[in-house]
């Protein structure tokens, strides 16, 4: 899972890092609100594409008397930071010269320099895209992508494919509008275009800040990690019963797990001893891509096990 989301990530850092100085570059040279916005998302990316990598880096240190659940959670404060700064950097400041420029347009917004950096844009933003769509095909195995991406404990991908898919479509919007203010002489349209953009990436950001506050909050594991988690307990000669399970995540590769269970009544406390080490590496296999599963195993008290009967 982890080099999959690096290898994304790297793919979009030098395709955005290379875009922001093209972009910057035409959008001094003529003036265009779009092009200035169009460099603002490419730097808000590239800054964004940094931030990740320290998420990840730093989410992988080992637990410590400081943490001794581990640091996986930043990877979910860092993702969270990416979409304030993907809101502010990229939306608002693109809203922001939209309204500038529409006040006082730049008569050369729409020079040909332009949609020549925007059709390499375009081109370098497809390939980035491909490259996370592989990395998200890679671990979907079949599911739908918007369930993919709304069910996932790991941030990074989805992050990245959002943000390269945006860019497309912002690519898109700069090269209508700078069209339309070279066919009908209205500037304007360029204008028009930033706010286009500005909007676009605030709900990008608004979506992926949600979905990162309630990572931050404790997302129990997958409803199908959780199903066979139970499958796995339950099959057990020495279980009779699940009586609870909760999970949380604690990062992309970490999770807690609890459970309650009611055991057979005729077996000894060693061989429930034996039973619990067994049940764990059960458990453990049931969550695949997790590096660190941290796994409790209770067994319910005999009030419990006779409800459970």
């Amino acid at each position: 899972m982890a080099s999959e989301s690096k290898t994304a990530v790297v793919a979009a850092l030098v395709g955005n890092a290379a875009l922001a100085i093209l972009k910057g570059v035409t959008a001094a040279m003529t003036g265009s609100a779009a092009m200035l916005a169009e460099t603002c998302h490419s730097l808000a990316d590239t800054g964004n594409q940094i931030l990740l990598f320290v998420g990840m880096r730093l989410s992988q240190r080992p637990p410590d008397r400081a943490r001794p659940f581990g640091y996986g959670m930043n990877t979910y404060f860092w993702s969270f930071v990416v979409s304030a700064m993907l809101f502010t950097l990229g939306g608002a400041f693109s809203i922001w010269e939209a309204v500038h420029k529409f006040i006082r347009p730049a008569e050369n917004a729409a020079s040909p320099a332009a949609f020549f950096v925007l059709a390499g844009a375009f081109v370098f933003e497809t390939m980035s895209l491909g490259v996370a769509l592989h990395s998200v095909a890679s671990q979907r195995r079949g599911m739908p992508l918007l369930r993919f991406v709304r069910e996932t404990r790991d941030p990074t991908l989805p992050t990245v494919l959002l943000e390269d898919s945006a860019a497309l479509v912002s690519i898109v919007v700069a090269a209508a509008g700078l069209g339309l203010a070279r066919l009908t002489a209205e500037p304007r349209w360029d204008a028009a275009a930033s706010a286009v953009i500005g909007l676009l990436l605030i709900a990008v950001a608004s979506f992926l800040a949600y979905e990162n506050y309630s990572l931050l909050l404790g997302e129990p594991a997958t409803a199908e990690h959780e199903a066979a988690i139970r499958a796995r307990l339950a099959a057990d000669p020495a279980v009779r019963d699940v009586v609870s399970l909760t999970t949380m995540h604690l990062g992309p590769t970490a999770v807690l797990i609890s459970a309650r269970v009611a055991f057979r009544p005729e077996l000894t406390t060693v061989q429930i001893e034996d039973a619990v080490e067994r049940l764990e590496d059960a458990v453990r296999a049931a969550v695949p891509g997790t590096r660190r599963s941290l796994i409790v195993i209770e067994p319910a008290r005999p009030d419990a096990a006779r409800r459970a009967a």
